[in-house]
């Protein structure tokens, strides 16, 4: 340790040369102490000892700034210490998986600093503190499915999140002996959730039934699913959740439209829109649903299309109802925004056969009297979307 006041004082030679030879001590130890110097210059140096930093003097010579904290243990090299010199705008300095020093460059506008435990990154901002949802074209799958199987996330990361769409199979039309409700659509499900929660998960996708020959109604087609793996509670989410169908027309479904995944915070909706209303309406969230119009007279419900009456009943998720038996002519089947078409009805008194519903979900039209009988309800299927 070694400190100088840096003021030759005009002394005898000896004192002089010693008074020198201090004063470049001082100097070649950086003014080192665990005090600082009695007097100061601006732009000096002072390497505290008893804190390991290393220090500048300010340019006013009125306070310390500090440069860098070094002691014994000291390892870093001199390319880390480079990070500094330079460094651009926005840029932080972190701990890479090496250990060493290295540049995170800015993220892009409106982007915040997250972690996943090990790394950090940027990355979209969420609202309200929380992950926002993000909604596909659900005409536009990443990919469909119309046989049962295990989906697998392929190359999406754990963290990236995706829309599952589960439509169940449509329901069989039934023979004709008197004016009779059509044929339900299948039950439609949508599942929101990270990539990694679903994956190796087991689907089943429901098929239609086959259209009946007597005024019974056929039973309704089967439910598509989707179990998690054990790792996640083996939780299984089924489009027999979303059906309520008792054969008559109804007010209330019910429906379950979304479900929560895992923990993922995503709204439910149970809201029946009656046939009333206007044809557009705001979707859940917020998300508009408009330029359908579907079937003059029918009830259109948020996930799948039921017969009512005289009419079909359009769906949005679901598959549209096939057509019904009345007096008068061929009844068209439901649509449907998303699933599949509903089929339509034989003429009355022409014996032929009602329609099939479209894939996926469609049920099926009734069949006329004699020897018409009512056609199949399509299979469901399962597509994904990645957002």
């Amino acid at each position: 340790m070694s400190q100088h006041d840096f003021n030759i004082a005009n002394q005898s030679f000896p004192a002089t040369r010693t008074d020198l030879n201090n004063a470049l001590a001082a100097l070649a130890s950086n003014s080192s102490g665990d005090t600082e110097p009695g007097t100061t210059y601006a732009n000096q140096w002072w390497y505290e000892t008893d804190t390991n930093i290393l220090k500048l003097r300010n340019e006013a010579n009125n306070g310390w700034v500090d440069v860098i904290t070094l002691d014994a243990s000291m390892t870093a090299t001199a390319s880390e210490l480079n990070q500094l010199d330079a460094i651009t705008r926005g840029s932080i300095l972190y701990g890479n998986a090496s250990g060493a020093t290295a540049r995170l460059a800015k993220g892009a506008a409106g982007t915040v600093l997250t972690s996943d435990g090990t790394d950090i990154s940027w990355a979209a901002a969420g609202g309200g503190g929380a992950d926002a949802v993000v909604f596909p074209n659900f005409s536009s799958p990443n990919n469909t499915y119309t046989t049962s199987g295990t989906w697998s996330k392929g190359g999406l990361s754990d963290d990236d999140y995706v829309w599952i769409y589960l439509i169940g199979g449509g329901q069989g039309g039934r023979a004709r002996s008197a004016n009779l409700h059509g044929s339900s659509g299948g039950a439609a499900i949508l599942l929101y959730g990270q990539a990694k929660f679903f994956n190796n998960g087991a689907y089943v996708i429901g098929a239609g039934t086959a259209g009946g020959a007597s005024t019974s109604a056929p039973a309704l087609g089967a439910a598509s699913t989707f179990t998690l793996t054990s790792t996640y509670g083996s939780g299984v989410f089924s489009t027999a959740a979303a059906r309520d169908f008792d054969g008559t027309n109804h007010s209330d479904p019910s429906a379950t439209l979304f479900n929560t995944v895992s923990g993922v915070a995503v709204k439910q909706g149970t809201t029946n829109i009656q046939a009333a209303q206007p044809r557009t309406h705001n979707f859940i969230l917020g998300v508009p649903i408009t330029g359908w119009t579907g079937d003059t007279g029918g009830n259109m419900y948020w996930n799948f299309g039921e017969a009512v009456s005289s009419t079909a009943s359009n769906g949005i998720f679901g598959g549209g109802g096939g057509g019904p038996i009345q007096s008068g002519g061929v009844r068209a089947g439901g649509g449907s925004l998303y699933g599949g078409n509903g089929g339509a009805s034989s003429g009355d008194g022409s014996g032929a056969n009602g329609t099939a519903g479209s894939v996926p979900g469609g049920g099926g039209g009734a069949g006329g009297t004699g020897s018409g009988i009512g056609g199949n309800g399509a299979n469901g299927n399962m597509r994904v979307y990645h957002v």
